[in-house]
């Protein structure tokens, strides 16, 4: 395995033992005077999550950085992981990764660098050097976690250790770090944000578990102990709320959009601006994509240019849609594009993909579920512009 690991700990924030710690503080204390003069008026909020390496080796550096974005009234919850080194520009300085800016101004110029960034406000920040994560990981009893291949690896100098069998099974703190910690060759950073994403996964299926509600007074005084935020005491009111309602159908995590690159030598995570774009407005600022997820698509070539169904999969996938076909029409000669839709509650959606790609809808009442595209010659002209913008 190449490279080594810094001797701080690379551990993902879990912001749902923030939101059960804030919740169930208020339950053991009994004071539910907040849940009435909070002053909170959002309907949408965006937290950053930041975990950061310690100071013995120099300025401390944001290991992990997570934006989580909450609809209050849905229940709705949208996370990006946002690899450390995702290359940008950072605020009275030049390009660099984002990781540094902890190093440079701590959370505030994190902070500032992500709003500009993916052009959003943030509300809220939480940020750990997760000192107590490994405690936190034993106090709610270990976390379930499918291990699909072997991970060791040994670095006697740093004092780091990893040695997990694959299979599943329930992680001890100790173990949780080590899964989160691993670095693999072929994937690098990007293999581990992957892990982090399943790991996060297990946590709020465990965070929301009723065996969760004892042991919450002993996560409270860890989290105590070891998070920093900013959010007052009467805006907990919407997490709250988030704490105890919260679907799991309605949270969608996702990794920023883009490829490693190397520049000048450095090794980046160059964001692919336009997907970026995409999942931001989508995933984060109206939460589009979390609905477009439950919609299965069938995409018809009804225009006879080979590739035309691919293409557009891979458009309407970026938007969150899962596409569970492509084929040819019933023949080549539709010049308008087609979106048949089968259920009135499905008018919505069918409007949004007609945005994307013109065309014309059809409502067919009760003949199957989910919508139907079939490609008119129409969309070759739309593809024309978009590559000429």
């Amino acid at each position: 395995m190449g490279g080594k690991f810094k001797k701080s700990k690379y551990i993902l924030l879990i912001l749902i033992f923030f939101l059960f710690g804030i919740a169930g503080s208020i339950f053991f204390n009994n004071d539910f005077s907040i849940l009435n003069s909070s002053p909170f008026k959002k309907e949408k909020i965006n937290v950053l999550i930041i975990g950061y390496d310690s100071e013995i080796n120099g300025p401390s550096r944001a290991d992990t950085i997570i934006l989580a974005s909450f609809n209050i009234d849905t229940k709705e919850a949208g996370i990006i992981f946002i690899p450390r080194d995702t290359r940008v520009k950072i605020p009275g300085k030049n390009y660099g990764k984002i990781n540094s800016t902890h190093a440079y101004g701590g959370i505030k110029l994190t902070k500032k660098t992500v709003e500009n960034f993916l052009d959003i406000p943030i509300d809220y920040y939480v940020e750990t050097d997760f000192k107590g994560f490994e405690n936190i990981i034993d106090l709610i009893g270990g976390v379930e976690i499918n291990i699909e291949s072997h991970l060791y690896y040994v670095d006697k100098a740093g004092g780091l250790y990893i040695n997990l069998k694959p299979g599943r099974q329930n992680l001890s703190g100790s173990e949780a770090l080590q899964y989160v910690r691993y670095r693999d060759t072929a994937m690098g950073d990007i293999g581990r944000v992957a892990r982090q994403q399943k790991f996060l996964n297990a946590v709020i299926e465990k965070g929301t578990s009723p065996t969760i509600i004892p042991k919450l007074p002993g996560i409270i005084k860890e989290l105590n102990d070891s998070v920093k935020t900013n959010i007052p005491l009467q805006d907990i009111t919407p997490f709250l709320s988030l704490a105890k309602e919260v679907d799991l159908n309605k949270i969608k995590i996702e990794m920023l959009p883009g490829e490693p690159k190397y520049i000048s030598g450095v090794s980046y995570w160059l964001p692919d601006r336009e997907e970026v774009e995409i999942m931001v407005d989508n995933l984060i600022r109206d939460k589009s994509y979390i609905r477009n997820s439950s919609y299965k698509l069938s995409i018809f070539n009804g225009n006879g240019v080979p590739g035309m169904a691919g293409d557009l999969a891979e458009k309407l996938e970026k938007y969150g849609f899962e596409v569970k076909k492509t084929s040819n029409a019933d023949n080549f000669n539709y010049k308008q594009t087609e979106i048949i839709y089968y259920s009135k509650e499905d008018r919505d959606t069918a409007e949004g993909i007609k945005e994307l790609i013109n065309g014309k809808m059809q409502f067919k009442p009760k003949e199957k579920s989910g919508i139907d595209i079939i490609i008119g010659s129409d969309y070759l002209q739309l593809i024309g512009e978009e590559n000429n913008e």
